[in-house]
């Protein structure tokens, strides 16, 4: 019975710890706003600073890609120095195709943030949640 107390203590406490680290990650600036698709889709509509910023490859961009998408390949060795080149000011919705953790879109924030850039927000599910939301899509 004291073990299972003992252990039940532990869970409880090992729960909250993470909690408690997972919020200050949160408010410690290190995070970047996700937003849905339909939330990206108003925002191109509604607001003139908003920029979409597709990192994927030139060939995955001409398959299919938003309207308004920027397209700057993470891949690319100069990729730093043309993102330096974009307008600071202005707010960025960044995505890759998918999005995932640790992806390209991650990455291409991290190096925004090192940049200066400080309006980033990712675009949840990347182009693939675009595309099979049905939204608009563009080829070349």
């Amino acid at each position: 019975m004291n073990n299972r107390l003992i252990l039940r203590t532990f869970i409880s406490v090992t729960i909250m710890n993470v909690a408690l680290i997972s919020c200050d990650l949160k408010t410690s600036g290190n995070e970047v706003e996700s937003v849905s698709t339909s939330q990206t889709l108003e925002m191109i509509r509604s607001e003139n600073n908003v920029v979409v910023l597709d990192v994927r490859t030139p060939e995955e961009y001409s398959a299919g890609h938003i309207s308004t998408a920027i397209n700057i390949n993470i891949y690319d060795e100069d990729f730093a120095n043309k993102v330096g080149k974009l307008d600071k000011d202005k707010t960025y919705i960044v995505h890759c195709a998918a999005n995932v953790e640790n992806g390209r879109s991650h990455k291409s924030i991290q190096i925004m943030k090192d940049l200066g850039f400080a309006n980033l927000m990712s675009m949840e599910g990347g182009f693939a949640a675009w595309y099979k939301d049905g939204l608009q899509v563009e080829s070349n």
